[in-house]
């Protein structure tokens, strides 16, 4: 008998970026400030048919179909862990996040297929952690949401209290790089890392509203040499718009957030850039 299970897999938004230290482990130290987005994938998984990945949507684009796919590690992972290796599971995905475009839309893809296994293969929180950070370093964050400092690779979670509603608004350019994240880092390894500071900054603050201009993210130093005509694109954009425009975690999407009332105008004025224009909103922990 076939089970199917369905649900959403939010994007995320790095409101803060400081990269502080190369580890010897081989990756990097961040102190990151993570906001949940209303834009989703939508996630549907069926048990005991074949298994593998059907992909479609928007941004179905550029989204590996085989075993790269994080979603589909997520649940072999899984299976191994829990004694199923020969489990059968088939995940279609609806992909509304942009492929590769610094908003954790694989990660998202691969932490509600866990979520939606963890209660018919009966698998504990640990277990649901364990294969999260075994996957990647945005994992962490987005099996909780909401507004959260990520530490260490990512995987060091603190809850912090909810912003107010926000208005977000992505441009998304044409295309991306490959090894994207790599080469991000490989390049910010040759400068002086962060000091530090911005987080604990954001952490302290008694209001509870952002704009960009109170955003940071260490690899923009770097991007606009690594992503062809993303500079340009960016200073398009913040001439159309009348405000700063930020790089998406490690990019190449950019984005604007501020008030609500305002993400309509600023989503308008960007009409006839190089870029594909996403209208959202940030959104409590799901």
């Amino acid at each position: 008998m076939l089970e199917t299970y369905v649900g959403r897999a939010p994007a995320k938004l790095n409101l803060i970026l400081e990269v502080t230290a190369k580890r010897p482990d081989g990756y990097h130290e961040v102190d990151t400030i993570l906001q949940e987005l209303e834009l989703a994938d939508e996630v549907r998984l069926t048990l005991g048919l074949g298994h593998g990945v059907r992909v479609q949507g928007p941004f179905a684009r550029g989204v590996p179909r085989g075993k790269s796919n994080l979603a589909l590690q997520a649940a072999s992972l899984l299976a191994v862990r829990l004694g199923r290796p020969e489990a059968a599971v088939t995940i279609d995905l609806v992909k509304n996040i942009p492929a590769a475009g610094g908003l954790g839309g694989g990660a998202a893809d691969a932490v509600t297929v866990l979520r939606l296994l963890q209660g018919p293969w009966s698998a504990s929180e640990g277990d649901v952690l364990a294969i999260a950070n075994q996957l990647g370093s945005d994992e962490a964050f987005l099996l909780q949401g909401g507004t959260a400092r990520a530490r260490g690779r990512g995987e060091q979670v603190e809850r912090l209290p909810p912003l107010d509603r926000h208005g977000v608004v992505l441009f998304v350019p044409p295309a991306t790089i490959e090894q994207k994240t790599a080469r991000m880092f490989a390049a910010l390894g040759r400068m002086p890392f962060d000091p530090g500071g911005v987080a604990d900054a954001f952490v302290t603050l008694e209001t509870r509203s952002f704009t960009s201009c109170d955003a940071y993210n260490a690899f923009e130093r770097v991007a606009f040499d690594l992503f062809a005509g993303l500079h340009s694109l960016c200073s398009d954009l913040e001439s159309r718009v009348g405000d700063a425009v930020r790089l998406c975690g490690a990019g190449p999407t950019l984005f604007w957030i501020g008030r609500s009332a305002a993400a309509a105008r600023v989503a308008k004025a960007a009409a006839g850039a190089d870029c594909t224009v996403i209208l959202t909103a940030t959104a409590s922990a799901h």
